[in-house]
């Protein structure tokens, strides 16, 4: 199978489990709403609430403990810190969890982060439940972050993530490689809004050069 060329092609590959991830320019207006990937209809109840089970050890995946960390409900300075620094740090944690849930893969990690108007985050946890089944996981992290930081703060709270995509291989449970990923840089734009506590509420995904300036498509 050939190499994924675009940052943006693979995380909509995964995620094309239930639908289609989109991309968003750099350029948007401050004011306006990022686009999301197809899924449940937009509602303020936030989605996957149940509790993540007790991780079972691997010898080919991540490490017991580390999904044991991962897999335990953050405490209240991450879920209640309502501050920039806070957003930046549910941000941080919500990527984290991300690639965890597609190296061990166990998609309950990405249980109770975002709301159902979050497409994309739906998507993510979908393509990890898809991962679990087929039997297929990420044999490295699919993203690297180089820097999260606020770029608005009022009543929608929008931070802005620098990743790059790592040059890694998915493979089955007896470790042959299925597909070679190809990696490059992407620029995460993600929305969040509190409600007691830090929910995710859009994701858009801007495959940009390695200098940073935006990719024609």
């Amino acid at each position: 199978m050939p190499k994924m060329r675009h940052v943006a092609l693979l995380l909509s590959s995964l995620a094309a489990v239930v639908g289609m991830s989109s991309g968003c320019g750099a350029t948007q207006a401050a004011g306006s709403t990022w686009p999301t990937a197809a899924g449940p209809t937009a509602s303020a109840t936030p989605a996957h609430t149940s509790r993540p089970s007790p991780p079972t050890a691997s010898r080919s995946s991540p490490s017991a403990s580390a999904v044991a960390r991962l897999s335990r409900e953050p405490g209240p300075d991450l879920w209640h810190d309502h501050s920039p620094a806070g957003a930046e740090a549910y941000v941080e944690d919500y990527l984290t969890r991300l690639n965890a849930a597609w190296t061990t893969p166990k998609a309950s990690l990405l249980d109770n982060r975002a709301t159902n108007a979050c497409g994309t985050c739906t998507n993510f946890r979908d393509a990890a439940a898809h991962l679990a089944r087929v039997g297929q996981r990420h044999e490295d992290p699919m993203l690297t972050v180089s820097d999260v930081s606020l770029v608005v703060w009022r009543s929608g709270v929008r931070v802005t993530a620098d990743t790059r995509q790592t040059d890694h291989d998915i493979v089955d449970r007896s470790g042959h490689t299925v597909r070679k990923v190809e990696g490059g840089r992407a620029f995460l734009y993600v929305e969040l809004t509190y409600r007691g506590r830090w929910w995710i509420t859009g994701v858009g995904i801007d495959p940009v050069n390695d200098d940073g300036t935006h990719r024609e498509r």
